[in-house]
């Protein structure tokens, strides 16, 4: 008997032993070899299952592992080695430090003022090709690179097709000039209401400069860093090149699993709360509206095509395009539709002169969504503060109102916010840069460019008077915009070594701005008719403003880059900057 309870104790001592080696948990913080900074969104996964978490904004991360004595964990994080690391339960906590991988994607690197070889930058540049941009199929090239370069985080914050992404490199560099970097498109600044107007079919490669290295040449603009777009060239020897390309899709909301209560929940729900008073649940039991797909769009089509042309001989290269995009938002009420067209040329006249230039004509047709604030009458709130039981249409189809009595809910019908306070906006685009350069001798050359940035945009608002909320009393906007950014840029750059082993790359340079831009906005109100709200249909005008800004920028500017067999390597820079407001 005794034999028996000691036997049966030992066996109880190996299954709680056992047990305990069936779970374990590892913790810790993984980081960047480059500057120690934290890295969030780094994958860990437990080799040979499904079980992985990834770090958080600190870079720390938490995973149990089940079933196992050890294990081993895999690292993984776009730009960075991956690693792979055992672990046991005496592990307990495992700190990880990512070794990150200059990846060499081009022969050359398009950099501040001009191209440099790979290999011989000793800043922190890194590339994406065309195909990592042009494959994505989004509005702009900005909604393609997120996850695209390490250091640098891309955001899109909302679900209009027209809205520009934020950009922010190696985090807030600025207390006062916000985190946006400083982007250049063909040697022109742009900003980010530009980024749409750009096909991403017809960039040819995005280089992000990361350090103070790489950016210090262009001064106080960009403490941020600065973003380099080329667009593409004629590539195609033997013959032109015709290339036709197009893109179908759509878009949904990334999470649309809420837990909200269909009618028959919420009528239990109110029974059992005593808010039953007066209500008919015959009638309300009949109506089972899902808020979520009557205000956003389940399947938001999206379509782009892409006809382009491209040759190159010895005396002339040139690549021309034509696009035209089309997509709606996720949100009831937005659309966004865009033609471009683009012509980029370099002709060699001489051994001598080279001339050429990039120049592009963009048009773009936007209708916002309804925002307006947090309410029940404001769509997008309006998903989870409508009852199931309301219905935002009629039985013919048509939008419930509460001016006849056919919307049963409280407040207005969200649906007929949308349909009755549209906005429309236009914006006509022309960017031209032409530039010379002149090679008098060997490894000398002298290059002066020219850049034309022109914007007109409109936005037209108009809310009819026929919308209950309005009181019959509707309102008519109207808003107009120009703005114009000249760039001169002059650049000498000379190549020279001493006996085959002391190489010297000189460029001197002067960049000059100028930015003028002029406005008015309108609005009047006391429309009487849906058919009939333009501005002079009104009965007064309530809003009336224009606005003019213009500043200047001057910059002197110099570059020495050394190396020593192309084995070490050094460069300086420094300039003089000027502004005036």
């Amino acid at each position: 008997m005794k034999k028996g309870i000691l036997l049966f104790v030992f066996l109880c001592l190996l299954s709680i032993q056992g047990a305990l080696a069936q779970f374990f948990t590892v913790k810790g913080n993984v980081t960047s070899n480059e500057d120690g900074a934290p890295l969030f969104g780094v994958a860990v996964m437990q080799r040979g299952s499904t079980n992985g978490v990834v770090t958080d904004f600190d870079g720390n991360y938490t995973i149990e592992i089940r079933g196992i004595d050890e294990a081993v964990l895999d690292f993984s994080y776009m730009g960075y080695g991956k690693q792979e690391h055992k672990v046991s339960a005496a592990t307990k906590v495992l700190n990880v430090v990512m070794q990150y991988e200059v990846q060499e994607i081009d022969e050359f690197v398009y950099v501040a003022y001009g191209v440099r070889k790979k290999g011989t930058i000793t800043g922190s540049v890194a590339t994406v090709k065309a195909e990592k941009v042009e494959n994505v199929p989004t509005a702009g090239f900005d909604q393609a690179l997120q996850g695209q370069t390490p250091g640098m985080t891309v955001i899109s914050s909302s679900g209009e097709p027209s809205k520009a992404a934020t950009f922010q490199i190696r985090g807030t560099n600025s207390i006062n000039s916000g985190s946006a970097p400083l982007f250049i498109l063909d040697g022109v600044p742009i900003t980010a209401s530009d980024f749409n107007t750009i096909s991403p079919s017809d960039i040819e490669s995005i280089n992000v400069l990361k350090d103070a290295s790489s950016t210090s040449i262009y001064g106080a603009r960009a403490a941020n860093g600065v973003v380099v777009i080329t667009t593409k060239r004629g590539t195609s020897t033997d013959k032109v090149n015709v290339t036709f390309r197009s893109q179908w899709g759509y878009s949904a909301l990334a999470h649309d699993n809420w837990t909200m209560m269909n009618t028959a929940e919420r009528i239990q729900f109110e029974k059992e709360l005593g808010l039953d008073r007066g209500q008919d649940y015959n009638i309300l039991s009949k109506t089972d509206v899902n808020w979520l797909n009557a205000v956003f769009n389940d399947k938001a089509a999206l379509s782009s095509y892409d006809l382009s042309l491209n040759h190159a001989t010895d005396k002339l290269n040139y690549f021309v395009s034509a696009n035209f995009f089309d997509q709606d938002g996720i949100a009831q009420g937005s659309t966004f539709r865009r033609y471009n067209m683009r012509a980029n040329a370099d002709v060699k006249t001489n051994d001598y002169l080279k001339v050429g230039t990039n120049s592009m004509l963009a048009y773009e047709e936007v209708q916002q969504a309804y925002e307006g604030g947090y309410s029940v009458d404001t769509p997008i709130s309006a998903c989870r503060f409508m009852l199931p039981y309301w219905n935002p249409y009629k039985e013919d189809g048509s939008i419930a109102s509460s001016a006849d009595g056919s919307w049963k809910g409280r407040g207005y019908n969200p649906m007929e916010a949308v349909a009755y306070n549209p906005q429309y906006m236009k914006k006509y685009k022309a960017l031209s840069v032409l530039y010379a350069e002149l090679t008098p001798i060997k490894n000398l050359v002298i290059r002066t460019q020219f850049g034309v940035d022109f914007t007109h945009s409109t936005t037209d608002m108009k809310s009819y008077p026929s919308f209950v909320g309005n009181n019959n009393s509707g309102t008519a906007g109207l808003a107009a915009h120009d703005a114009v950014n000249l760039t001169i840029t002059n650049t000498i750059n000379y190549l020279f070594d001493v006996k085959k082993k002391h190489n010297f790359n000189v460029m001197l340079g002067q960049e000059g701005v100028d930015y003028r831009s002029e406005g008015f906005q309108v609005i009047t109100r006391g429309q009487s008719n849906d058919a009939f709200t333009l501005l002079s249909s009104g009965t007064r005008a309530s809003s009336w403003a224009n606005s003019s800004s213009s500043h200047s920028f001057l910059s002197f500017f110099g570059r020495g880059e050394y190396n020593y067999k192309e084995k070490y390597y050094a460069d300086f820079s420094h300039g003089y900057f000027a502004a005036a407001v």
